[in-house]
This record gives structure tokens, C-alpha cells and sequence, in this order.
């Protein structure tokens, strides 16, 4: 019983979605039963330097390869039996992205992570490029027996915009990778000289993009440390991809005068990453919605103490482990952040917790839920 596994998300353009196809990939074929095998297309002309798919080598799993890209006509309008190429016959097909074949083998499921695009739609460039993403989930979800998704409040904002889909949405919560852990004083001395970091620091670990809020971050930096308090001085280090066409933040931080105190290092690799979040004192995230909010589970699967916000599904992900703030009030995080430093009790309880948490979520759990969703469709 072979299924449809579309794998060419594994790819630099989808860092997160490539992530949960990866993950799925090497966690489902050591799942199924005699019967069961996934056969999973790739593209190998797209550029890939995150993930290596040979380390994924199962009997359960072909790869089968395919040079339709994911952002074409071509692949809206292909029959995804043409794309397999093969004498098999797919018993059901998952697609990890709204951009899909409409024509696919039944039970057919797309994976749609989260409803930024119509939350907040002034993030979107322009109308066209709105009514382009409206009308590719809509032929999606008509092509789709069921959707799956990330969070409940991810699924709870797709529902109401798509409300044909109620009956039909699963959700299937994500995991931190077995790399994010806590890692030893070698690996953050070497990360802190490389860096050239402080000693004590509060990170910031995401890319810079409008929804992510980090203007409002910088204006609660700027209250922090010019506000009555025991505090002295305190470091913010942002680090992620920076889109140069979002410079704002970098911007205001020299306008308030506190560009000293608040330190881009930009992209970093992702060896490093959980030795960042390691090795900061507290782990700050603003964000004004998140299909899921991934990055503050890796810091708590680091010990990193965690004051995120209180919007969409960063509340389900981070449970009682976390400090949370409105978003939206620069004083409120402000006063988070302050909250969380001047307390050291406090970080090692919320340390504690947040290590607990990090581990209520595994990708073995992803993999199972996804493969039930497969059962059920498959049984009526």
C-alpha cells in the first residue's frame, strides 16, 4: 500500500516546512506495517544545504525524482500520478504545501501551517500576491479530503476562514530537533568569542520579518534599561536571517541611542543555534503570530528561560514553562523582560520547566499522529 509523500519542501526556500518533511521522512517509514511503503518526490535541481536526505534510507521509502517545481503552473496543473513516474499506484497522497497538484490520488491531504497570510494581511506585499495565496488555498483545500496543521490556534484561524474545512482538519503538533539541547561551557565560550557575545545576554533568534515585532522589542529594550531599576545595563542580542528590506529595527535602535546594548549578528549556523540559546540569560520572542512557535520550544529544550508572547499558538506551545507578555505593549514586555532578570530564582524554576515541556513534544509523536490521519482516511 504505497503513499504519496511530497518531499521537494526539503529544500532552502522552506527552512521551517522543510524541517517538518524531513522530520516526518525519517521517523514514518520505521512506522508502517508489511504493507505499507511511502514513495516521496524530490527535486533534485533545488538547492538543499540544511538537510541530507540519503541519512533517510529505509526499505519503507523511494525517492522519486522529480524536476517540476513546487512554485509553478506546471505543478498546479500536473496529475501527481504523472509526477511519480512509476507502474504504482498511490493509495493516498500528502502534500506539505498549499502549491499542489490538483489532481492527486484520493484520500489526498494538504499540510497548511499556519493563516499569517489573512490574520494579517497588510505583511503581504500586494493585493495580487494576496488574491494569488487566497486562490491557491482555496483550489488546495477543494483538492484536499483533509488538511492538517500545526496548533489548534493555527487550525482555529483556518476554520474560520475556510469553514468547509471544519469537519476535515487534524492537527499534528511540532517537535525540537534531538540537537537542541543543553550544551557544554567549550561550545558557548567558543560561540560567545565567535560572536564576540557579553556575558550575560537576552537572545532574540528568528528572522526579521513584520510580524515578528521586533520594532516593539528594541522601543521595550530602550525602556528596560533607561527606566528606574536594580538592573544594571542589559544586552539584547538579535541573531537570524535579516531581510534587508526590513530594516526598521536596526533603524530605531540607533534612534533611541541604545544601538550599544543591542547587538544583530545576523544569520547564524545551525550548529549554533542551540548553543545560543544555551548560553543566553533569557530568550525573548515577540511575535505577533506563529503557526506554531517552534523557536521558543528549541530554547526550552536548551534550558534557555523563555519570556514569549502571548498571541496565536505560543501559549499551547509553551504551556506554564514561560513568562508571557502582550505583544503589542513595548512596556508590557518591557516589564517581562525585567521581571525574568532581576530574579534568579525564578529562571531556574522556569529553566526546569521549560526543560520538562521541551520534552512533552517529539517528532516520533508527529510521525504517529500523521500516520493515524492516513489509517482513518484510509478506513472511511
Amino acid at each position: 500500500m504505497p503513499y504519496l509523500f511530497d518531499a521537494r519542501v526539503i529544500q532552502n526556500h522552506f527552512p521551517g516546512i522543510g524541517r517538518v518533511a524531513y522530520n516526518l521522512l525519517a521517523h514514518l517509514p520505521a512506522m508502517l506495517d508489511e504493507h505499507e511503503q511511502i514513495l516521496a518526490l524530490r527535486n533534485p535541481f533545488t538547492q538543499n544545504t540544511r538537510y541530507d536526505l540519503n541519512a533517510l534510507a529505509h526499505p519503507k521509502l523511494q525517492w522519486i525524482d522529480v524536476d517540476t517545481p513546487v512554485f509553478s503552473p506546471r505543478n498546479l496543473l500536473s496529475s501527481a500520478r504523472s509526477l511519480v513516474g512509476v507502474n504504482v499506484s498511490p493509495e493516498l497522497s500528502h502534500f506539505n504545501y498549499y502549491v499542489r497538484p490538483l489532481r492527486a490520488p484520493r484520500p489526498s491531504i494538504t499540510s497548511i501551517y499556519d493563516a499569517i497570510s489573512f490574520v494579517y494581511p497588510q505583511y503581504v506585499p500586494s493585493f495580487k500576491t494576496r488574491l494569488i495565496i487566497m486562490l491557491a488555498h482555496r483550489l488546495a483545500i477543494t483538492a484536499s479530503d483533509a488538511i492538517i496543521t500545526i496548533s489548534t490556534s493555527a487550525a482555529n484561524d483556518l476554520k474560520r476562514i475556510f469553514p468547509a474545512i471544519k469537519q476535515r482538519t487534524f492537527v499534528t503538533p511540532l517537535a525540537a530537533d534531538a540537537s537542541m539541547r543543553p550544551q557544554p561551557d567549550v561550545e558557548i565560550d567558543r560561540v560567545r568569542a565567535k560572536f564576540n557575545l557579553p556575558n550575560t545576554f537576552a537572545l532574540y533568534l528568528a528572522s526579521n520579518k513584520p510580524h515578528k515585532n521586533l520594532e516593539r522589542l528594541v522601543e521595550a529594550w530602550h525602556l528596560l534599561n533607561t527606566q528606574p531599576s536594580t538592573l544594571s545595563p542589559q544586552h539584547l542580542v538579535i541573531a537570524g536571517h535579516q531581510d534587508p528590506r526590513f530594516p526598521q529595527a536596526q533603524q530605531l535602535a540607533e534612534k533611541l541611542g541604545i544601538a550599544q546594548y543591542v547587538k544583530f549578528i545576523g544569520e547564524v549556523p545551525s550548529e549554533a543555534m542551540a548553543t545560543l540559546y544555551t548560553a543566553c540569560t533569557l530568550f525573548v520572542f515577540p511575535s505577533l503570530y506563529e503557526g506554531f512557535g517552534l523557536t521558543p520550544l528549541e530554547a526550552m529544550a536548551c534550558g534557555a528561560v523563555v519570556a514569549c508572547s502571548n498571541a496565536s499558538s505560543l501559549p499551547e506551545v509553551v504551556g506554564d514553562a514561560a513568562i508571557l507578555f502582550d505583544p503589542t505593549d513595548p512596556q508590557a514586555i518591557a516589564n517581562a523582560c525585567r521581571r525574568v532578570l532581576a530574579d534568579e530564582t525564578l529562571r531556574q524554576t522556569l529553566k526546569s520547566a521549560g526543560l520538562a515541556r521541551a520534552k512533552q513534544f517529539t517528532w516520533q509523536n508527529t510521525a504517529s499522529e500523521t500516520l493515524k490521519i492516513y489509517h482513518q482516511l484510509l478506513n472511511g
